[in-house]
């Protein structure tokens, strides 16, 4: 026994917060987090055009209006500010919460909600 060499193990642990754990070569992983621009972009189009048809004063059609041009804007520039985004979507939101409260009913809603943190309660 004392002529044998030592032998080597690996003991690996994983700790895997829903989903399966993956181990080897070959494996894909997709990263799914933050927003989606197009996501987002369809919801401000959802409130401008709801603000636009909305029996709104023109100082409130104007702030919904301001806020949703503010977000198209960083969306549609060459390297949108993540952190900018998630300030401009929200204060979308609070403008649609507002002036605006069915609009945050529809399913699109929903999901912009919680990409953003935001909560769905009126």
């Amino acid at each position: 026994m004392n002529d044998q060499q030592p032998s080597t193990q690996h003991t690996w642990n994983v700790t895997v917060n829903g989903g399966a754990p993956q181990m080897g070569q070959g494996n894909v992983q997709n990263n799914t987090f933050g927003y989606d621009p197009a996501q987002l972009a369809t919801f401000a189009r959802e409130v401008l055009a709801a603000a636009q048809t909305a029996d709104l004063s023109a100082a409130e059609r104007a702030v919904v209006e301001a806020e949703v041009e503010a977000l198209q804007a960083e969306l549609g520039a060459a390297e949108p500010d993540q952190g900018r985004v998630r300030e401009l979507g929200q204060r979308v939101w609070v403008s649609a919460k507002t002036y605006l409260p069915p609009v945050l009913t529809t399913g699109l809603a929903q999901a912009v909600a919680a990409v953003l943190g935001v909560p769905i309660g009126f």
